[in-house]
């Protein structure tokens, strides 16, 4: 990128997008963290650190997570199908991050995703609460979520 285009990103715009990501990302409750720092193949004593104190690396793949999520956990994703057939067309990657979001193993991950529509399946409730709530987290996310701390823009 060239030096000036640079330097007005940095001088306008870099400070906002910094401030919304790391408001939006610092105000998710640690379970919601954890599910982000899961996501991005990060530990989860990452989910007790603010997205300021994480090294460069480890929050590109924070915001990274985020946007992965964001776009698969959109609402008009959802729009007039299934909760199933929804979770079906889920990436792997992300159906585990929502598996592990709602507290399930393995096991019920390994499960056919017919098993839900079951009255049998004594964990699709929950299953589908932690649907709810992805669906809803990112609704206020920020339009531009950035990893970079603005002085990066200067250096």
């Amino acid at each position: 990128m060239p030096l000036p285009l640079r330097a007005v990103i940095g001088k306008h715009f870099a400070g906002s997008r910094w401030r919304d990501t790391c408001n939006f990302y610092d105000s998710m409750p640690e379970r919601y963290r954890a599910t982000v720092c899961f996501h991005a193949e990060l530990k989860k004593r990452h989910a007790l650190l603010q997205l300021a104190e994480m090294d460069d690396n480890e929050r590109q793949r924070i915001v990274s997570a985020l946007d992965e999520l964001r776009h698969h956990f959109a609402k008009y994703r959802k729009h007039a199908i299934s909760n199933v057939t929804f979770i079906q067309r889920l990436p792997i990657s992300v159906r585990k991050t929502l598996f592990l979001h709602a507290g399930l193993s393995h096991k019920e991950f390994n499960q056919p995703a017919s098993y839900l529509e079951e009255d049998a399946c004594p964990w699709g409730e929950t299953l589908i609460a932690a649907l709810r709530e992805l669906l809803n987290l990112f609704e206020d996310a920020p339009d531009i979520l950035t990893a970079v701390k603005p002085d990066a823009y200067f250096n």
